[in-house]
C-alpha cells in the first residue's frame, strides 16, 4: 500500500471534444494498464455512450507511475451530465482541465474551471490535440490568460505544434521531451530551441520567485535560481491557486502524456497537505479535519456505478484514517452501520483487490446497504460529516407515463434506482395533477435516463410537457357568511362564521387571524374554521389552482351547544371562502424562473431578443473574455423547450442555469386561454383519454 506521500488524485475536466477521455487512455496506456492493441472507447463502454460517441458517466480509474498511486476521474464535457463531473471533483485533490488546442476555450471548459475554483481545487491546464491542423499553442495559452485566469504559466513549451508536434521542453526539469514511434526520449535541450527555453524558464522564474520574499531577494540579486529553489515554492503556489501550470501534448497519438503524469506526482502536494476540509467537531465548533493515517476513518461516496452481474459499486475517497477490508464504519446521514468489504481499485477494464486504504486513497466497496452519493462513512469513534455536495438546480422538466398500465407501479421504482446513481435526476409525484416528474440537467439527459428506464428496467415510457404550477389569489377585500346548518335524526350539524379575505403582497403567504370576541364561537372551533379555509383554497374558483397570498380574519359567527362540532365549523369556513372569491374575483399567478444563459460574446443579441419573445426580462449582462453572461426572468411556461431553442441558435456553445424567482400575475389577454386549454384537458381526462 502507498503512503499518502505517494498518493495523488484529479479529476479531468473539459469541454466536449476536447479529448477527455483520449487522455484518460493515453495515461492508462503510459503507464502500462492498457495496451496499444486495445484502440479507444476503453473507458466509454456504456451503450448509450457509444451511440453518442460521448462520455456520460465519469470513470474513476487508477495507475502507478513512478511508485505514485495516481486516482483520477474522466467526466463528461456536455453540460447535461455536469452533474456526473461534480462529485468527483469535490473528492479528488486536484483538476486538470483539458483545452483543445485548435479552438481554444469553449463555454464548457469555462464552466468547468468555475467549478474547480468554487471548490477550491488545484488546476493543471492541458493543451491536447498538439499534433492537429491548426494547433496553435500561443492561440490557446492567450484564451486561457483572457477568459479564464491570468495565472496560467506553462511549464512546458511545445517543440513544433500541428503536424511537426514532436514533443516539449520541460521548463522544471530543465530537458527536452520527445517522442518517436511511440518512444519516450528525454534529453538536453538542444541549441535550436535554448533561445525560446531560457526565455519561457525565466518567465517561470519570476512568476515563482514573486510568491516568496526570500526567493524573489535571491533573484533580484542576480543568483542563479535551481529547481530544487524553486520547486517547492511552484507547489505551494499551485496549491493556493497563485500559479496555475499549462502543459501541453496529444492524447492520440500519445505524446506529452508523460510530462502530465510527471506533473501531477511532482508539482501537486500529497494529501496530507491539502487544505483540509471544515467539519463540526466536539462541542459544535467547526474546525479543520486532520489528516492523518492513524487517525479515524472519515471518507466519502462519491459515485455509484451499478453493475448489472455484481451489483452496486460504490466508489469512497478516503479523507483521513485508514481502513480496512472488514471494518464497520457509520454512515453519518443514515446512522445505519456499514461492513466495508473488499477493497478494489479500477485500472483499465481490470480490477485488483488491496488490503487496506489510507489519506487520499480511492476504493471501490460493494454491498454499502444505504449510502449515496455525498454521504460520509467515518469510524464509530469519530462521526462527523464533511459538507454535502451542492449540485445544481435542474433546469428541464418532463411528465413521464409509462406505456401500458403493468409498468405503473414498477415506474417508481426504476425511477429511484436511476436516480441513485445521478443525483441531478429528480422525479416527484406532482398532486394537482397525479402526474411524474423528471427532471434534470437539459433535454439529452432526461433522454438518457428514459433509455436506461427501457434497457436496464424494460419501462418504455412517454413524455410530454408537465403542467404549470400556476396559482390564485382574490383581487380585494370582502367579507362572508358560512353558515352549515343540517338536521338528521339525533344531533344535528351547526357551524356558522363571518370571515373577512383580503389579498397580500405576492410571496406574503397566508395569514389567520382570529378577532372573534365574547365567545360567539367557542376557542376549540377556531382550528376548525382555519382547517375549512385551507381545504377549500386547495381549489380556487378561477383554474382550480392553489389560492395563495391571502389574510383571512375570522370576526364572528355563532354556535349550537348541542348541534356544533369540528366538522359542521370546517364546512362552514371552506364555504365563507368560497363565497368570498365569488365576491372578490381571483387573479392567475404564474411562476417566474431567474436564468442565467453563458454564450460566446457573437450570440448575446441572439440570446436577449429571444428571451425577450419569451416574455422575459433582462436583468443584467456580465462579461468575462470573450463569453456573456445574461441574465432573465422569465416566465416558467415559456421555458420548457429552451434547452433544445439555446442549443440551435447557439450550436451546441451556450450554457444555462435556473431557478425560482417568484410568482406573478399572468398578463390578462393570456387568462381566458390557459382556462380553456386547462378545461379541455381534463375534459379529454375525464373521458380516459391518453
Amino acid at each position: 500500500m502507498a503512503t499518502p506521500d505517494k498518493i495523488r488524485s484529479f479529476t479531468l475536466l473539459g469541454g466536449p471534444g476536447s479529448g477527455k477521455t483520449a487522455l484518460a487512455e493515453a495515461l492508462l496506456y503510459r503507464a502500462g494498464v492498457l495496451h496499444q492493441a486495445e484502440g479507444g472507447r476503453v473507458l466509454d463502454f456504456e451503450p448509450e455512450e457509444g451511440r453518442r460517441n460521448s462520455t456520460v458517466f465519469a470513470k474513476v480509474q487508477n495507475l502507478t507511475w513512478n511508485d505514485y498511486q495516481v486516482h483520477f476521474a474522466d467526466t463528461p464535457g456536455l453540460a447535461d451530465f455536469i452533474g456526473n463531473a461534480i462529485a468527483p471533483l469535490v473528492a479528488l485533490d486536484a483538476a486538470v482541465v483539458v483545452v483543445d488546442a485548435t479552438a481554444g476555450v469553449d463555454v464548457a471548459t469555462r464552466q468547468t474551471y468555475d467549478l474547480a475554483i468554487q471548490h477550491n481545487k488545484p488546476v493543471l491546464f492541458f493543451i491536447n490535440k498538439m499534433d492537429k491542423e491548426r494547433a496553435d499553442f500561443t492561440a490557446a495559452l492567450a484564451s486561457i490568460r483572457k477568459t479564464l485566469t491570468r495565472r496560467a504559466h506553462p511549464v512546458v513549451i511545445p517543440i513544433g505544434q500541428g503536424p511537426d508536434f514532436r514533443g516539449v521542453l520541460d521548463l522544471v526539469e530543465s530537458c527536452a521531451v520527445t517522442y518517436d514511434d511511440g518512444k519516450v526520449n528525454k534529453g538536453p535541450v538542444g541549441d535550436e530551441h535554448r533561445g525560446a527555453f531560457d526565455e519561457a524558464q525565466g518567465q517561470l522564474m519570476e512568476e515563482v520567485a514573486g510568491t516568496d520574499e526570500a526567493l524573489f531577494e535571491k533573484l533580484a540579486s542576480g543568483e542563479q535560481l535551481t529547481r530544487e529553489d524553486v520547486l517547492p515554492h511552484l507547489i505551494t503556489a499551485i496549491k493556493q491557486g497563485e500559479i496555475v501550470p499549462v502543459l501541453a501534448g496529444s492524447a492520440f497519438p500519445s505524446k506529452g502524456t508523460t510530462v502530465l503524469l510527471d506533473a501531477v506526482v511532482r508539482l501537486l502536494a500529497p494529501p496530507t497537505e491539502m487544505t483540509p476540509p471544515e467539519v463540526e467537531l466536539s462541542g459544535g465548533q467547526r474546525g479543520p479535519l486532520p489528516l492523518d493515517p492513524s487517525s479515524p476513518v472519515v471518507a466519502r461516496v462519491f459515485k455509484i456505478y451499478s453493475d448489472q452481474g455484481v451489483g452496486d459499486i460504490f466508489y469512497v475517497r478516503i479523507v483521513t484514517g485508514t481502513v480496512k477490508s472488514g471494518d464497520d464504519l457509520i454512515n453519518t446521514r443514515s446512522r445505519e452501520r456499514e461492513r466495508i468489504g473488499h477493497l478494489l481499485r479500477f485500472h483499465g477494464k481490470e480490477r485488483s483487490e488491496v488490503p487496506e486504504a489510507t489519506v487520499g486513497d480511492v476504493i471501490a466497496v460493494a454491498k454499502l446497504k444505504g449510502s449515496l452519493i455525498g454521504d460520509t462513512l467515518a469510524s464509530a469513534e469519530r462521526q462527523v460529516t464533511l459538507d454535502p455536495v451542492a449540485f445544481p438546480n435542474a433546469v428541464h422538466s418532463v411528465s413521464v407515463h409509462p406505456k401500458t398500465r403493468k409498468d405503473q407501479d414498477k415506474l417508481g421504482i426504476a425511477l429511484s434506482r436511476v436516480s441513485v446513481s445521478d443525483p441531478t435526476l429528480h422525479y416527484h409525484i406532482d398532486p394537482e395533477f397525479n402526474e411524474t416528474i423528471l427532471s434534470g440537467m437539459g433535454e439529452l439527459h432526461l433522454e438518457l435516463a428514459a433509455g436506461r428506464l427501457k434497457e436496464r428496467y424494460g419501462i418504455e415510457i412517454t413524455v410530454g410537457k408537465p403542467h404549470v404550477a400556476y396559482r390564485e389569489t382574490l383581487t380585494k377585500k370582502v367579507k362572508a357568511q358560512g353558515r352549515h346548518k343540517k338536521q338528521t335524526g339525533g344531533h344535528g350539524q351547526f357551524g356558522d362564521c363571518h370571515i373577512s379575505v383580503e389579498p397580500l403582497p405576492i410571496g406574503s403567504g397566508f395569514e389567520f387571524a382570529d378577532e372573534i370576541k365574547g365567545g360567539v364561537i367557542p376557542g376549540k372551533f377556531i382550528p376548525s374554521v382555519e382547517t375549512g379555509v385551507r381545504e377549500a383554497m386547495k381549489k380556487g374558483a378561477l383554474g382550480g389552482f392553489p389560492v395563495v397570498d391571502v389574510k383571512v380574519t375570522l370576526f364572528d359567527g355563532s354556535f349550537h351547544s348541542v348541534d356544533s362540532s369540528d366538522v359542521a365549523f370546517q364546512l362552514a369556513g371552506a364555504l365563507a371562502f368560497r363565497k368570498c372569491q365569488e365576491l372578490a374575483g381571483s387573479s392567475l399567478l404564474e411562476p417566474i424562473m431567474r436564468i442565467s444563459v453563458t454564450v460566446p460574446a457573437d450570440y448575446v443579441g441572439a440570446i436577449t431578443n429571444q428571451l425577450s419573445q419569451h416574455r422575459g426580462r433582462i436583468l443584467g449582462m456580465d462579461g468575462s473574455g470573450d463569453f456573456q453572461t445574461v441574465t432573465a426572468e422569465v416566465p416558467q411556461a415559456e421555458l420548457f423547450d429552451y434547452s433544445t431553442e439555446l442549443r440551435s441558435i447557439t450550436q451546441g456553445s451556450g450554457t444555462y442555469s435556473m431557478g425560482f424567482a417568484q410568482y406573478e400575475p399572468v398578463p390578462s389577454q393570456l387568462v381566458a386561454g390557459i382556462i380553456e386549454k386547462l378545461k379541455q384537458e381534463r375534459e379529454e381526462h375525464a373521458k380516459g383519454a391518453p
